[in-house]
């Protein structure tokens, strides 16, 4: 295998991709969408619109030459050419998982008819079901790691972002990525798998570019806002239905009133349901966010890739699970001055 041609393959799918959620025309729209909101705010609060106050919450000097950017970009890189590879052998595969779902029942159960409802609807609850299931597997995956010492460790690299970038999603340790790929995979299979078993087939989602169109919606508007300096509030009913990028930036945030909060992905109904789910204020409250360990720098290559691996390793001594019961992981881990404004 050409490395050069397999990184480059892996690159363009990433930016290029229109079902990427960090494709260019997914930057693209919600950049788009960010400046409109802020010119809406500027233009209340002012009078006045300036393009270059926009630009900044986009493309300040402050933001793109901090240490915590560039080590958005590196990890970046290192994401791109490592997902194919350990994916590959370390995760398992939602239609797989589905299909072995489906199987069982029908030979427990015995085969069901096909369902008389029009394929637009089979179509509507089997896209429905898929996604519920993808958030809800992405909320448990985010709940665990915020509460179980060891998972916490594969978990904390992408908190030790100081600024928030649209990169910042790839600030993810290898390890984190495998456990939620697993657990993702298989709530969605499940769910798959009994969907296919009640309406007696397995009917297509409507997708697009190859995505659940759920997804692409949430991919073309707020995926990159909510690693961004953008305070895009969502409050009242439509708070604590959808994931807005300030909660996610609340989740973020050093304030240990935030910690543990707004775990969902794109949906907050489900941290609305278990008790962790904070709606943001209107007027942005000038977050900070990292993660504070004395000694430690978080944006060296060793602290994002290597330190991981030992740090779970002794999370996983006798010693430590017999501690591992006490409260405040997050507060433990996290210090009121670390960071910067965001």
């Amino acid at each position: 295998m050409d490395p050069f041609a397999y990184f480059a393959g892996k690159l363009q799918a990433q930016l290029l991709a229109p079902g990427s959620h960090l494709s260019i025309y997914a930057l693209a729209t919600g950049f788009l969408l960010g400046f409109a909101y802020l010119a809406i705010v500027r233009r209340r609060r002012r009078g006045h619109v300036r393009f270059a106050f926009l630009a900044r919450a986009f493309l300040s000097r402050r933001l793109l030459l901090h240490r915590s950017t560039r080590a958005d970009v590196l990890y970046f890189f290192v994401n791109v050419y490592l997902t194919g590879i350990y994916i590959g052998w370390a995760c398992l595969g939602a239609g797989e998982i589905g299909d072995a779902v489906r199987a069982t029942l029908v030979d427990v159960f015995g085969a069901r008819p096909a369902t008389d409802l029009p394929i637009w609807v089979a179509r509507a609850i089997a896209t429905l079901v898929g996604y519920l299931a993808m958030e809800w597997g992405y909320w448990l995956d985010h709940y665990l790691k915020h509460r179980i010492p060891f998972l916490w460790e594969t978990h904390k690299t992408h908190h030790t972002a100081e600024r928030l970038t649209p990169l910042t999603v790839s600030r993810v340790h290898p390890l984190d990525s495998v456990i939620f790929t697993n657990i993702v995979a298989l709530f969605v299979g499940l769910a798959n798998g009994v969907a296919a078993y009640a309406l007696g087939g397995a009917p297509q989602t409507f997708s697009l570019f190859g995505t659940n169109i759920l997804l692409v919606v949430f991919f073309f508007t707020f995926v990159n806002l909510q690693h961004s300096e953008v305070w895009l509030p969502l409050r009242g009913r439509a708070g604590r239905l959808l994931m807005s990028p300030a909660h996610h930036q609340i989740h973020h945030s050093i304030d240990p009133a935030h910690y543990n909060s707004n775990l969902g992905n794109s949906l907050a109904i489900f941290d609305w349901m278990f008790g962790t789910l904070v709606i943001p204020q209107k007027v942005s409250p000038r977050l900070r966010f990292g993660v504070a360990e004395p000694g430690v720098d978080p944006h060296s290559v060793t602290s994002l890739l290597v330190s991981p691996f030992v740090n779970v390793a002794r999370a996983l001594t006798p010693r430590a699970l017999s501690g591992s019961r006490q409260s405040g992981l997050r507060a433990a881990e996290k210090m009121p001055d670390a960071g910067a404004p965001g």
